[in-house]
């Protein structure tokens, strides 16, 4: 019968390494999610021009209405010239709304990945923690993609073109049912540690 030492190290455990590696992946991804309005808003104060994504088009550039059409067919990007400061505000009040969710849902996750390398993952904060994380993306991804959706159509609508169309992305919804399963989880795990502690 073959025996495992009890001081023999645990590969697979979450160390600092680990995450130190999470933490800079997590925060590029919030980085690459702030450079999107950052590029919008410096297009528009230097050409005055947005570049609008799924915009429903046909067959070509001209059944898009407006623009010039750099990406289809079923949905094109299309660059708009000529948007006026009230268009361009609504619009960048949809990746305000992602940016300001991705950097709070990117502290909460630092955090919890910082007690989960000090060997605390059950802590109270972390269930709190990752059922914010949950809220935010059920929430806060169907509201920017319905904001964006109406200045992307009133932009268009003011171009001279068609191109209303709601997007609904179901992938946000479903991730943050499972964050919120998991934060259940965290839960359970928090009240046996203290039922543990308690009778020690």
């Amino acid at each position: 019968m073959t025996t495992t030492s009890r001081g023999q190290r645990d590969r697979l455990r979450f160390d600092r390494l680990d995450r130190l590696a999470t933490t800079v992946v997590l925060w590029f991804v919030v980085g690459g999610a702030a450079a999107y309005p950052l590029f919008v808003a410096l297009d528009w104060a230097l050409r005055r021009q947005v570049t609008l994504t799924g915009v429903p088009v046909d067959l070509g550039p001209q059944d898009a209405g407006v623009g010039e059409v750099v990406g289809g067919p079923a949905e094109a990007v299309v660059l708009v010239g000529d948007v006026g400061a009230g268009h361009f505000t609504l619009l960048m009040l949809s990746a305000v709304l992602a940016v300001v969710a991705a950097v709070w849902g990117g502290v909460l996750l630092s955090r919890f990945l910082h007690d989960l390398g000090a060997g605390a993952p059950f802590a109270s904060a972390n269930v709190r923690r990752l059922r914010v994380v949950a809220l935010l993306l059920m929430l806060v991804p169907p509201v920017s993609e319905a904001v964006y959706s109406l200045a992307r159509g009133l932009i268009i609508d003011a171009a001279g073109g068609v191109g209303f169309m709601l997007s609904f992305t179901p992938g946000w919804l479903v991730a943050g049912l499972l964050v919120a399963a998991v934060a259940q989880a965290f839960a359970a795990g928090n009240r046996l540690q203290d039922d543990v502690e308690g009778l020690v």
